[in-house]
């Protein structure tokens, strides 16, 4: 990005009206984040493999091809019309016809009743004894004797004149009566009954109606998977999902992985990310020290506090004794009119390239200085995301970088005009091997593209006196809502 497209990025804010809003800017890049999970969890989902697996069934030749199968299937022709068919024509078999006009009959009852009886047997038997001619020859004498032969006739002339003989005799002689014993164990029976049952069971009027329906298709299962696919095809999640997929909206969000991030939840600082020292004194000494020409002393922790979510490092007027490093004499004892508080990661988290940010606001006091840095094991080259000083109405970015003469460097500053005394800003710098450029709320107002760092360098946030302090202007406070780092992925 030219400074020159800088300068018009900072004049299009300030006409219209300044840096967005911080909150709605934050909400908005919440939102923006929840909606980015909201699509990689769905991305992953099972509802998700579900509707791809139904696309791509569904947009296969498999169910027109089943449908069009379908369609051709008819009653007519059929296994089930053939076999209505052969009931059809095995009803109109007569002997059959006689079976079924006499099963389960009184008449039919009778008759076997009757034969059960062996009357007419018997009654066959006494007519053929009664017209033989041996008992022609002797009737007379059977008839005076008063013989069993004659009993025998006796027997028979009753027997003839027994109703139910003579009914039987004449059933005996009926057609109807033939076929139905002819048919009783017959395979046309059989077949006919066997055929009969299937055609007015259930499963026959189904089939049956199914193939005289013209909706065959709309029954099946594909049918479901069909109607399923257009559900979810049509859902609002999924229409979300692929219109974002092939858009470039999360496209930023792609582009970053979190690398290190605290949003100061607990009670107490989190000494598993953070020293509350330089980190040399955590190095070296095991305790904090100030620069020789600081007035105030780094304490160890006393001057941090975290509540409500957030850090506040607190610029004290009070006495301390401390360590100050002299770049002549070493470490010194030192007393100190001032007290305040610095971070740093530099035992648990350096990167080299990537995204640092941190949301802060601080007290607007005179001769405290407030600040965001990075920095690595030597002093240069150190990178301000942001310093306020004292004496400045503006926050600057900064770079300093050594310029190959011992105790001397090269500096880039650039002011940027935000009140941070009223409200949080998001105070941020993109670096990468060829620029580092920096940010209040995602407008850039600076950019440094020579003598970047070439090593991963840490995160340090300070308050402290420069000169000129009014002490009925303190405590002065830095509150840091949050800090964040990210590398670059794509």
């Amino acid at each position: 990005m030219s400074s020159t497209l800088i300068r018009l990025k900072l004049l299009a804010t300030k006409i219209s009206g300044g840096f967005p809003d911080t909150e709605k800017l934050e909400e908005k890049e919440q939102n923006l984040r929840k909606e980015y999970e909201d699509f990689t969890a769905f991305e992953s989902s099972e509802e998700l493999k579900l509707y791809q697996n139904l696309k791509q069934w569904a947009e296969s030749d498999e169910p027109l091809k089943e449908k069009k199968q379908l369609e051709r299937l008819a009653y007519k022709g059929s296994e089930e019309h053939k076999l209505e068919l052969e009931l059809a024509s095995l009803s109109k078999n007569k002997a059959l016809k006689n079976y079924l006009k006499l099963k389960d009959t009184d008449t039919l009852r009778f008759f076997e009743e009757f034969k059960q009886s062996g009357k007419h047997e018997e009654f066959q038997s006494l007519e053929a004894f009664v017209n033989s001619t041996d008992y022609k020859a002797n009737r007379k004498n059977f008839k005076k004797d008063n013989s069993p032969e004659y009993q025998k006739e006796i027997a028979y002339n009753q027997l003839k004149n027994d109703t139910s003989l003579k009914r039987y005799t004449k059933l005996l002689k009926q057609a109807d009566l033939k076929d139905y014993y002819s048919i009783k164990e017959s395979d046309t029976l059989k077949r006919y009954l066997e055929v009969k049952s299937y055609v007015e069971s259930d499963e026959f009027k189904k089939k049956k109606e199914y193939l005289q329906s013209k909706n065959k298709f709309d029954q099946t299962e594909s049918f479901k998977k069909l109607q399923e696919y257009n559900t979810i095809k049509n859902s609002e999640k999924v229409k979300w999902f692929y219109k974002v997929k092939d858009s470039s909206k999360f496209d930023k969000l792609k582009q970053w992985e979190l690398t290190f991030a605290d949003d100061f939840e607990d009670k107490s600082l989190d000494h598993s990310k953070w020293i509350p020292r330089y980190f040399w004194g955590e190095a070296i000494l095991n305790k904090g020290y100030s620069m020789a020409n600081e007035s105030h002393c780094y304490t160890e922790g006393q001057n941090l506090k975290l509540d409500n979510s957030k850090l506040t490092i607190e610029t004290r007027r009070e006495k301390a004794n401390g360590l100050a490093w002299d770049a002549k004499f070493g470490f010194v004892p030192k007393a100190f009119d001032y007290t305040s508080g610095i971070i740093s990661t530099g035992n648990y988290f350096r990167q080299k390239h990537g995204k640092f940010e941190a949301k802060v606001r601080f007290s607007d006091t005179k001769g405290i200085y407030h600040a965001f840095w990075l920095v690595g094991d030597t002093m240069l080259p150190e990178v301000d995301v942001f310093r306020k000083r004292g004496d400045k109405q503006n926050i600057q970015g900064a770079f300093f970088w050594q310029n190959g003469e011992p105790n001397k460097h090269k500096k880039s500053i650039a002011d940027v005009s935000v009140d941070l005394s009223k409200k949080y800003y998001i105070l941020s710098i993109e670096w990468t091997d060829k620029q580092i450029t920096w940010f209040v709320n995602g407008i850039p107002f600076k950019e440094q593209t020579n003598n970047l760092p070439d090593a991963p360098l840490y995160v340090v946030l300070s308050s402290g006196v420069t000169k000129d302090v009014t002490d009925i202007s303190l405590p002065a406070t830095l509150d840091v809502d949050w800090v964040r780092c990210w590398k670059r992925v794509h």
